[in-house]
């Protein structure tokens, strides 16, 4: 038998009974749906937080410490989800701020793809306002290189470069606190910095001094509401104010910490793993990626677990429907086997009846699934998520699309095949007398 003759028949056979075949899908469609949507849900929230640390850690940069240790202080190095470590006698904390050696440097940045490097300055400030206002603000000033700025997206105005001078970009959640109805009314607005001197890094207060910076972008709404954005020269003058010693982010006291851009970020962990056997401390993004993915990768198997559980009660659906098909068409089978269709040809009728109703039921559900989750952005965009007009909470890449229909399709092959076995082996003259 042909392959469209296939089908052809295969289809013929299950609109005999449309109520029967069309619960026997609907119950696929069902499993189908709750497993796109679930895992859309599960893969939106996953794109968004990811994008927020790539914004804040790109893929193709490099931090690099004096010590081995010093990235400890992240989730395994707080005690989040990790067995605690063994500290010998004396040992103290594994956390290092000593500054980086011109020799370290020179042989980070001589390592193979390698583009450039720059200070990674560690600022730590009291407050932003706007000037002429006396409301303070809680803030975190970043003091970023150009090509990392850039990678920022906007909504009004331009970037601050490495030549740019007491300039700053400013988060879209301070035009509220500041009072400005859109962003383009904060461009060329001023806001000051206050920074408060310390006499170690164990943060006693000091003397306060004001830093002023002129409004010249704003940044879309992310979770980052806080931020603003300076450049590097800027940000070492108030780090050296801050620390009270001018000769720090200088050859006489380097840097504790540098960010390394690398060439393409292909080579990222290669030459992680090379500054590491510098014995020097490496950071990558996918370090920082690495247990939030390991956590939504365990969110998105519960969740597909749900949408599996209805599938599998599906595929006793789909067992029933066949076995009752072989009761009605008994004769029809030894007619067919009479005429000489072997038993691979009906074992093929029958698998081809399963694979039908999964693989519709497939199609069916994950377009219900695309629906709901576009109705789930909709309502969420208008309600509490309007501020995040760039998030999804429902996310549909093309692996999960594919692979619903693929895992419902399979489901009921699975569920197929003892039907289309115990169809294939009954005997015609048997088959023939039945009533």
């Amino acid at each position: 038998m042909r392959f469209l003759d296939l089908l052809r028949s295969a289809f013929s056979n299950l609109r005999r009974r449309k109520l029967r075949s069309f619960l026997t899908i609907f119950a696929v469609v069902i499993g189908a749906s709750l497993v796109s949507l679930l895992v859309s849900l599960g893969v939106g929230t996953q794109e968004f937080i990811s994008a927020q640390i790539r914004a804040t850690m790109p893929p193709d940069v490099v931090l690099v410490a004096s010590d081995q240790d010093t990235f400890e202080i992240g989730l395994g190095g707080i005690g989040f989800g990790g067995s605690p470590r063994e500290v010998s006698h004396g040992e103290g904390s594994r956390f290092s701020f000593e500054p980086l050696t011109l020799e370290h440097i020179g042989n980070v940045a001589g390592l193979k793809h390698v583009d450039r490097w720059d200070p990674y300055v560690v600022l730590r400030v009291d407050s932003v306002r706007l000037q002429g206002s006396e409301k303070r603000f809680q803030t975190r000033v970043r003091a970023l290189p150009e090509y990392q700025v850039k990678a920022t997206e906007l909504v009004a105005g331009t970037y601050v470069t490495d030549q740019s001078q007491w300039e700053c970009i400013i988060a879209n959640q301070y035009l509220d606190s500041f009072g400005f109805e859109q962003a383009e009314d904060a461009l060329g607005q001023e806001v000051v910095v206050e920074v408060s001197k310390i006499t170690s890094f164990a943060g006693l207060p000091g003397e306060p001094k004001d830093y002023s910076f002129k409004i010249v972008g704003v940044t879309a709404r992310t979770l980052r509401s806080t931020q603003i954005l300076i450049p590097i020269e800027n940000g070492k003058e108030i780090a050296r104010f801050w620390i009270g010693d001018d000769d720090w982010y200088t050859d006489k006291i380097p840097p504790p910490m540098i960010q390394v851009r690398v060439d393409d970020s292909r080579y990222v962990n290669q030459v992680a793993q090379e500054v590491k056997d510098l014995d020097l401390g490496a950071f990558t993004a996918d370090d920082a990626l690495g247990t939030l993915g390991n956590i939504f990768t365990t969110i998105n198997a519960v969740l597909s677990a749900f949408g599996l559980i209805v599938l599998g009660v599906a595929s006793l659906g789909i067992i029933n429907t066949l076995v009752m098909a072989i009761y009605e068409r008994t004769r029809e089978i030894g007619v067919m086997k009479a005429v000489g269709a072997s038993r691979g040809t009906i074992r093929l009728l029958f698998t081809a009846e399963g694979v039908i109703i999964g693989f519709l039921g497939g199609i069916i559900g994950v377009g219900i699934g695309y629906a709901l989750g576009l109705a789930i952005n909709r309502i969420s965009h208008a309600t509490f998520l309007k501020d995040f007009e760039t998030f999804n909470i429902s996310t549909f890449p093309w692996w999960l699309i594919v692979g619903v229909i693929a895992v419902s399709t399979m489901v009921a092959l699975a569920a197929a095949l003892y039907p289309a076995h115990r169809a294939s082996r009954l005997d015609p003259i048997e088959a023939l007398r039945y009533e």
